[in-house]
């Protein structure tokens, strides 16, 4: 029987039996400061029921952690997030990260910090998900560590926690003001990193206050081999088109289309031709992206806390500034309307009216840039005490923001058709201009303009076609919350302990896009509408542990939550811990989750243009898909059970089974889908068929747009194991650590609509499915020994071998892939410390993945060979 086949009791029985193993030798990133940890809890020591993975500030320093982003990759237990920027497939979130438990979504991780909310990122990902930008959460020096609570958390913390919950808890003792400053360097790049904190005397209370300063350069496609087109034979997979410049044009007396009579000469070097015979003029485009942006950052943070007669007033403030600018295409093609090129235009070869199929500017024109400008805040607040009866009290209010500017340029459908009559440049007025004549000049879309044998564009003929996408957005969030706490009952060594409590949150979320956009007139990023909503969800929780001397553990927890204009939810949660020796104790929970449909999925539209595989070639194609204000919410029902083992002294062993049922998905319906059932209806003859009439093509046949919904549709069924270990021990007059974290999934089962048969997204990059990319296994080894003076640590990560599942590629396989890095620090003299480091030290290159450029940039970091220089001076 094979491994995939174990049913999910079977599973957990299995995993008890291998954690027994002395000879286990994978882990979790686990440590001492589990007496410490709350997350998953409102009770104060309510940590060891269910499985936390800890990364402290030790821990983050090992690995040379300059980035919040590079928390992901330390996490088996979490895959597919976006965290590497990719223009051709996530266009809107360049320079912003999240997490991604267990593959169930960008939006199904609740990210906390100091255990209160943050609102959501202005911007979604491609698929329509609202996620957490855990980039512009506080400064990393400001971090004391990342707590994250691998298990449905629904009935402790609302929605969001389907997958888990991360808790980023900051510093709030600081002994000695820090500065730290760390440079990287790769071949093609480098970045730095200014940091700061110190903790000051502030109205009879103590502030920290932190700040950090991160500049880093742009590493373009052009800087790497296995990025190019050209190294794979310019296949139609690769960052290859045909929709050039020198463009195509359809002929009406042809009835097909003709590629420009100059798409051959020397002076297009990207532009080709796959034969002689083929009819489209092609743009090889893999020089013109980013595989790591500018970037600029800056935060700030301060945390307040100040005793006032038995109750503890605590304040905290944090502002977050994120420029990026993100290298495309020279121009975008032109998807959203065919144009014509008149018969009159004077630069017209053909004789004849035509259709122009590519792009206004070429590979000469140099690459363009998107834009982006993320502002984030947040104020949080709470008093906390305790009552005369022993209760632990606590009243908490947070407010914050995130706002986006995003300029991408793009072509203006009208002013270019006004153009190629003639009527284009500053000061023509096309209503009553005579073509070509005064002010009015021609946009000459053929290669003679750049070669000189016909008419030269004029700067100000480009500028009048050239538009941008101008978004304008934001997302907030309030949150008031009030809970208390403590000892309900307890008789000799059996204690029942209590929490209770209420919240109110208000979530806002608005997109206003250029009046270009608004009319449809952008040819790439096509129309998309403006809107806003909010929405307001109440809830009350309650929860229970009862503890039988230090032996067993019983946790009990419900939560109510509603919103308006929805549904109610009830979350419960059963957690226990049995210690059945001092060396040996079992835990397991259960529990039901939800999450509501985000303001996002309610009201909003999303226009974008994924890359699609139609009529044997892929192409970009514009779609919309829009909101719909009678959706459901998510539901979820979670079940694990594991083990802790410590068989000698300094060394601890885990393992836990996990399994989620996730239904009633919110998904973006797949636009790939549609055009294949379009396509399937038209070669068996149907007309006006649902898919039909949500697909729109040119009277060329091109594909020119694809009409899509949110809908509730979709189920994940998934399980796995989660693997750890941990070893102390003095060596060498130092210490030793050895650690390791495993993930194995053992099943990742999606079902496209109710009653669907199931598939397998297990070991594939989903690109036809609604998850991303999963590879079977992610593990992560490291050895670390700190003496007097030096330390020392080393770094493996190592991800499975997966597949493929782009349409129209001819190889599916994705190779594993193991890197390592290396780092030593060294004092050199009091407060002073230098450290060195090396990111992949083999410089080994991502495997090859049949995506435009040659990676899968979900999985794969594509940076190589990373050094980095830091000093940190505590004063």
């Amino acid at each position: 029987m094979s491994t995939r086949s174990i049913p999910s009791a079977r599973l957990i029985l299995m995993s008890t039996a291998v954690a027994l193993a002395p000879t286990l030798a994978m882990a979790q990133q686990v440590d001492e400061l589990d007496q410490i940890v709350v997350t998953g809890s409102r009770l104060r020591g309510a940590d060891r029921i269910a499985p936390v993975d800890v990364l402290d500030r030790q821990a983050l320093g090992q690995a040379g952690v300059t980035d919040p982003s590079a928390i992901l990759q330390m996490l088996p237990s979490n895959s597919g997030s976006e965290v590497r920027v990719d223009q051709l497939n996530q266009p809107q979130s360049s320079g912003t990260a999240q997490f991604n438990l267990r593959n169930l979504g960008l939006g199904s991780t609740l990210v906390l910090v100091d255990g209160l909310r943050w609102t959501s990122s202005a911007v979604v990902a491609t698929d329509g998900s609202a996620y957490v930008d855990i980039n512009s959460l506080v400064p990393l020096i400001a971090l004391d560590r990342v707590e994250t609570f691998k298990d449905g958390a629904s009935a402790v913390y609302g929605s969001d926690a389907v997958a888990g919950v991360v808790n980023f808890v900051t510093r709030t003792n600081i002994a000695r003001p820090e500065l730290r400053a760390t440079h990287a360097f790769m071949d093609g790049a480098d970045e730095t990193l200014l940091e700061a904190i110190a903790s000051v005397s502030v109205l009879d209370g103590r502030m920290v206050l932190a700040a950090s300063h991160l500049d880093r350069s742009a590493l373009g496609s052009d800087e790497r081999d296995f990025t190019q087109a050209t190294a794979y034979g310019r296949a139609a997979w690769t960052a290859v088109t045909s929709y050039g410049q020198p463009g195509s044009y359809f002929r009406p007396s042809r009835n097909a289309f003709s590629p420009d009579p100059d798409c051959t000469n020397p002076a297009f070097t990207e532009a080709f031709r796959n034969s002689p015979t083929d009819v489209f003029c092609r743009l090889d485009y893999s020089d013109f992206f980013d595989l790591s942006p500018e970037e600029t950052r800056t935060q700030l943070f301060a945390d307040w806390r100040r005793t006032l007669g038995g109750v503890e007033a605590h304040v905290q403030a944090a502002w977050s500034s994120t420029e990026t600018v993100a290298r495309q295409s020279p121009s975008l093609p032109i998807l959203a309307r065919s144009v014509t090129v008149p018969a009159s235009h004077p630069d017209n070869p053909f004789g004849e009216a035509v259709l122009f199929r590519g792009r206004t500017l070429g590979a000469e024109a140099g690459a363009s840039l998107a834009e982006f400008d993320y502002r984030t805040w947040r104020i949080a607040a709470d008093l906390s005490g305790t009552f005369s009866n022993g209760w632990d009290w606590r009243a908490s209010a947070t407010s914050s923001r995130q706002h986006v500017a995003y300029d991408k340029p793009d072509t203006i459908g009208s002013a270019l058709q006004n153009a190629l009559n003639g009527l284009g440049g500053a000061g023509c007025n096309p209503m009553t201009g005579s073509p070509g004549v005064g002010p009015c000049r021609w946009y000459n879309p053929f290669g003679s303009a750049h070669l000189g044998t016909g008419a030269r564009n004029d700067p100000s003929v480009i500028a009048g076609i050239t538009g941008s996408t101008g978004l304008r957005g934001a997302s907030t969030l309030t949150t008031v919350e009030i809970e208390s706490d403590g000892r309900l009952w307890q008789s000799g060594s059996v204690a029942l302990d209590a929490a209770i409590g209420a919240q109110y949150r208000d979530s806002g979320f608005r997109h206003d896009w250029s009046d270009l956009v608004n009319a449809g007139e952008l040819l790439t990023a096509g129309y998309s509408p403006d809107f806003s909503g909010d929405q307001q969800a109440w809830a009350a929780f309650a929860e229970a542990r009862l503890q039988v001397a230090d032996a067993f553990e019983l946790q009990a927890a419900l939560r109510e939550e509603g919103y308006d204009g929805g549904e109610r939810a009830l979350s419960p949660r059963l957690a226990a811990r049995w210690d059945l020796t001092d060396r040996l104790a079992v835990r397991a929970s259960w529990g039901q989750g939800f999450r509501a449909p985000s303001v996002y999925t309610l009201a909003g539209a999303q226009a974008s243009q994924p890359s699609v595989f139609d009529r044997g070639a892929f192409v970009f194609v514009n779609t919309l898909t829009t909101g719909d204000p009678d959706l459901k919410p998510e539901e979820s029902e979670n079940l694990s059970a594991g083990v802790v083992f410590t068989p000698v002294s300094g060394l601890r062993l885990q393992i836990d089974a996990w399994r989620i049922d996730y239904t009633n998905l919110i998904v973006k319906e797949s636009a790939q889908a549609i055009i294949n059932q379009a396509a399937a209806d038209d070669l068996a003859g149907r007309t006006g068929t649902s898919a039909q009439q949500r697909v729109t093509r040119a009277p060329t046949g091109a594909l020119t747009f694809v009409d899509l919904r949110f809908v509730n549709a979709s189920s994940i069924e998934t399980q796995g194991l989660d693997i750890a270990a941990r070893y102390d021990r003095e060596l060498f007059a130092g210490r030793l650590t050895a650690q390791a974290a495993w993930t194995y999934v053992d099943r990742y089962d999606i079902r496209l609509s109710p009653g669907a048969p199931a598939t397998s997204g297990l070991g594939s990059t989903n690109l036809n499915t609604l998850g991303r990319s999963l590879p079977r296994n992610r593990g992560e080894f490291s050895v670390a020994w700190t003496g007097a003076t030096d330390t020392l640590a080393a770094v493996a990560h190592y991800t499975s071998g997966y597949r493929n599942d782009r349409s129209g590629i001819t190889d599916p396989t994705i190779a594993s892939w193991t890197t390592v890095d290396l780092r030593w620090a060294r004092p050199l003299s009091d407060g002073l410390e230098l450290s060195v480091g090396v990111v992949n030290v083999a410089d080994s290159d991502p495997p090859l993945a049949q995506f435009a450029l040659g990676y899968d940039p979900i999985v794969a970091d594509p940076r190589g060979r990373v050094f980095t220089l830091g000093l940190s001076k505590r004063f």
